[in-house]
């Protein structure tokens, strides 16, 4: 029995040690040009080092602007081209193309609120990253449509698999989360659903963004006035969005709907809505810590 016991105490003091601490969010820069109004997505780049896409919400092109993580500044203004379309982008994640490749897509979630009457509503788009980061247009390397029971999602994520994950956006919080079928390239729909649902709860409509860190094993999922984050090991982002999550420090942004992991996986930054908005960096402080949601 007192075996049990000590194993039980080594397994949940290992479980804290991997929580990391982070401090409050440090102001990176403002984003200077008037052209990124309404940012609801947030991503870092995997060739670029230092480099983080973004997006306007609906209203916009189908654009993607490369700002500098050191300073916000705009570094280059990217067109999604072969007819993408922005009906309502609500999120922006990077990851492989495929499984087992080592080039890396900029993966686009039109699954907002506005585009739910829209024939072309709920596509995921895929292209490529651009070997250089001047003013250009993409090519869209595939595209992958759904349909399911839900108004939008507002969260995106890729996990190191090439796999491509969303969550319902929901009055409480509690959103169903979905791992999409590989199904690039399909003209027709698929419908999809899920049994998983977020154990959150708030009183807005959340989460509004998410990501899944490059190495894998983190994930963030962002509420209006909350982040959240959970341990994955080994990989299994549906169950471990089933157990309670832990609390992030967050400097609350009055329309905050973009977070992501820089591409070491350590710190997450965070952009708000708006114009001349601060690019935060939260950087991680120690591994011994843990806050557990009440």
């Amino acid at each position: 029995m007192a075996v049990q016991l000590l194993l039980v105490l080594a397994i949940c003091v290992v479980a804290q040690a991997q929580v990391p601490h982070f401090g409050n969010g440090l102001v990176k820069g403002y984003i200077a040009t008037p052209i990124i109004d309404e940012a609801s997505g947030l991503a870092a780049s995997r060739i670029h080092e230092g480099i983080l896409y973004t997006h306007n919400d609906h209203g916009d092109g189908p654009t993607i602007y490369a700002i500098n993580a050191s300073d916000a500044s705009l570094v280059a203004t990217l067109t999604i081209g072969s007819g993408a379309t922005n009906h309502d982008w609500e999120d922006v994640a990077v990851g492989p193309c495929a499984k087992g490749e080592h080039v890396f897509c900029i993966y686009i979630a039109d699954t907002g609120f506005s585009s739910a009457n829209d024939d072309e509503a709920n596509i995921i788009y895929r292209v490529q990253e651009p070997d250089s980061l001047t003013d250009q247009t993409l090519t869209v390397n595939s595209t992958l449509k759904f349909e399911w029971s839900e108004e939008e999602s507002q969260a995106l994520m890729v996990d190191p698999e090439a796999n491509v994950y969303i969550v319902s956006n929901v009055l409480s919080g509690r959103g169903m989360f979905v791992k999409l079928p590989n199904v690039w390239g399909q003209a027709v729909p698929t419908h999809v659903a899920s049994t998983t649902f977020l154990p959150i709860r708030t009183t807005h409509h959340d989460p509004t963004a998410a990501d899944i860190s490059p190495d894998g094993k983190r994930l963030l999922i962002k509420a209006k006035r909350h982040i959240y984050y959970w341990n994955v090991p080994d990989g299994d982002y549906l169950a471990a969005v089933t157990k309670t999550p832990y609390e992030l420090p967050y400097i609350h942004e009055s329309v905050g709907e973009s977070i992501c992991w820089d591409y070491t996986s350590e710190s997450y930054f965070t952009l708000g809505e708006g114009h001349y908005k601060p690019l935060y960096e939260y950087e991680p402080l120690s591994l011994d810590e843990s806050f557990v949601v009440g």
